[in-house]
């Protein structure tokens, strides 16, 4: 188990684990989709689906996991079925049909094809960091985030948390570490960027596995052009895509990070994931400690 993708969440009062967490989780557990549901999604156990336990503590961090289910029914087949049922109509009935009951006709379709439709299966990963009063994501799009942070709120019944910002918009602060080749001691560069144009027909202009210290590419930055997203190394432990948001993209641990990892002996699958978020937890606090350092993130652990 690996965090691929970082998103950070701050309490905005005081949070305290309540004592029967597990309990309220257990309120919330995944199931599976009913013959007319699109779609389910609740807790599930870290460990997998034979284990009842929902959650995994390591010190004050505390790892959580949700199962959604999805059924698959492609546009394409729907609107074959849809054609063939309004030419059905126009042919028997000599009368056209009109949107509205084009929209009905599809929601019609859409309960007769749901008990067929394959299902879809995902994860999603987060953890509750109490002594940095975090909650950290492993997602991608902002709006997976939420909707993990949603469950969450309804089990706990209110969820005090917004989205961490800095004292400076993200894309001014990168694109002078860029300018100046000048880094927080914690990063270093990586070979990837973004730079866009502020202006809306502006140009973009993409780099991947490339010097971001050439000079065609300062050429750039003195035009006016900013960094929009940012490859870094972190203490050469972790590599990861920083955008403007502050969320971490396509995060991955350095050969040097994973020869300190421990070596466990035949571990079993409970074991692994245990170490694996030791390990996680511990790299990934220190390395919100010196992004909130670098963005003077308020509220920020030091």
């Amino acid at each position: 188990m690996w965090f691929k993708n970082l998103r950070f969440y701050r309490f905005s009062e005081e949070f305290v684990l309540p004592d029967d967490f597990e309990a309220k989780l257990s309120e919330h557990l995944f199931r599976p989709c009913g013959r007319q549901e699109q779609s389910t999604f609740g807790w599930y156990s870290p460990f997998g689906a034979n284990h009842e336990v929902l959650t995994h503590s390591q010190g004050d961090c505390h790892l959580i996991c949700a199962r959604r289910e999805e059924k698959v029914l492609p546009a394409a087949v729907i609107n074959a079925e849809l054609d063939e049922k309004v030419l059905q109509i126009q042919q028997t009935e000599g009368r056209p049909v009109n949107r509205k009951e084009k929209q009905n006709l599809k929601e019609d379709l859409v309960h007769q094809l749901l008990p067929q439709a394959f299902s879809r299966f995902r994860l999603s990963w987060g953890y509750l960091d109490l002594s940095r009063q975090l909650v950290v994501i492993n997602e991608s799009a902002a709006n997976k985030a939420e909707d993990l942070l949603g469950l969450l709120r309804s089990t706990l019944g209110s969820l005090p948390v917004k989205p961490i910002s800095g004292a400076d918009a993200t894309e001014i602060t990168m694109t002078e570490w860029l300018a100046k080749n000048h880094l927080p001691p914690a990063f270093e560069l990586g070979d990837e960027a973004e730079l866009r144009s502020p202006q809306q027909d502006g140009g973009i202009l993409r780099c991947k596995n490339e010097d971001l210290t050439r000079d065609d590419i300062q050429a750039h930055l003195d035009t006016g052009k900013q960094v929009t997203r940012l490859g870094l190394v972190w203490q050469e432990q972790i590599e990861f895509i920083l955008e403007t948001d502050l969320a971490l993209k396509r995060v991955k641990p350095t050969d040097m990070l994973m020869e300190q990892q421990d070596d466990l002996v035949d571990p079993s699958a409970e074991e692994k994931l245990a170490a694996d978020f030791a390990l996680i937890s511990a790299q990934v606090g220190e390395l919100y400690n010196d992004l909130s350092r670098a963005f003077s993130l308020s509220r920020s652990a030091t």
